[in-house]
């Protein structure tokens, strides 16, 4: 089977022929695509001899279709149609006073949806969409106001706005301790049972990883007896660790509220303070509208300004 560029001719000749068909002029077909006259029956021409057929039978003020010219203009209209239902079907529209942010699913999860009432209840004429996504979200592709990224700055996409560092720890329940008798000031975290996370972006921590920056060396994270529970969404790992699974690596701005409200207590003194942080990203040259300004007004008094500051 032919590949579909050899077999099918120029998109643009088709158009042109597609407008020049349902119009039966060559003239408001170049009014509608905006270009001339001639450009059309250039185009119209280099279709006809591709396909070594005419398509049109040309009069003094207008064109009829030939056989083979309306057999055509049937299958190229009615794919064009099929195009254009299927483009509206997938197409995301963007309608007034909505905002979208992208974001992990761990902080959406720990630090958005705490907060998101306050948001709300100040400006309840802005509609919020959040997009929670653990792989990599592209603001030149995809179709997001900002973006809350683990990383360093400065970003290919977009420009930071905000930045807030983070400290890595063990946690767990305090059922657990309670359970083994154990004080979470000094334990032995070789004695006790790890939850680990799956990761998808590099920066985050795992046990082994943790363990070697925080002094502790690579074996905390190697053995498999260790480690009997695995996620691999953040989510699940802390609500085992709630629950009084194990021990789970907790980052502390993503699980102030837990820590706070004694769900989880930090284990030991050993914990490490991340080179990367989160960013507040916001595509580079786009205008951004009136509620993005407010929403990233918000979030920025929550983060704190970017170091280094970049200006709007």
């Amino acid at each position: 089977m032919p590949s579909l560029r050899r077999s099918i001719p120029s998109m643009n000749a088709l158009a042109t022929f597609e407008a020049a068909a349902r119009h039966g002029s060559f003239t408001q077909a170049a009014a509608e695509l905006g270009v001339t006259q001639a450009a059309v029956s250039r185009q119209i021409k280099l279709l006809e001899d591709d396909l070594n057929t005419p398509l049109f039978v040309r009069a003094h003020r207008r064109v009829t279709l030939t056989a083979g010219g309306a057999a055509l203009a049937g299958a190229v209209s009615g794919a064009f149609a099929s195009m254009a239902e299927m483009i509206e079907t997938i197409r995301q529209p963007h309608p007034a006073n909505t905002v979208t942010i992208g974001a992990t699913l761990a902080f959406s999860h720990f630090w958005i949806l705490p907060r998101l009432s306050e948001f709300r209840a100040a400006h309840p004429e802005i509609k919020l969409k959040l997009v929670a996504d653990d792989s990599a979200i592209d603001l030149r592709r995809d179709r997001l106001d900002a973006v809350i990224r683990f990383g360093k700055a400065p970003f290919p996409d977009g420009r930071s706005l905000a930045s807030h560092s983070d400290e890595v720890f063990p946690v767990c329940s305090p059922k657990l301790l309670d359970r083994l008798g154990l004080d979470p000031k000094a334990v032995d975290l070789h004695q006790l049972p790890l939850i680990a996370s799956d990761t998808v972006n590099p920066s985050w921590l795992t046990w082994r990883t943790w363990a070697r920056a925080a002094g502790l060396g690579a074996a905390l994270g190697r053995a498999p007896e260790l480690s009997r529970l695995r996620f691999n969404h953040y989510t699940d790992t802390i609500e085992a660790a709630v629950n009084g699974e194990g021990v789970a690596l907790g980052w502390s701005t993503l699980l102030a509220g837990h820590l706070a409200e004694g769900r989880l207590v930090r284990l030991g003194a050993g914990s490490v303070v991340t080179e990367e942080q989160y960013h507040v990203v916001v595509p580079a040259g786009r205008e951004r509208s009136a509620a993005t300004e407010v929403f990233l007004d918000w979030i920025v008094g929550k983060f704190g300004p970017a170091e280094p500051s970049h200006p709007r």
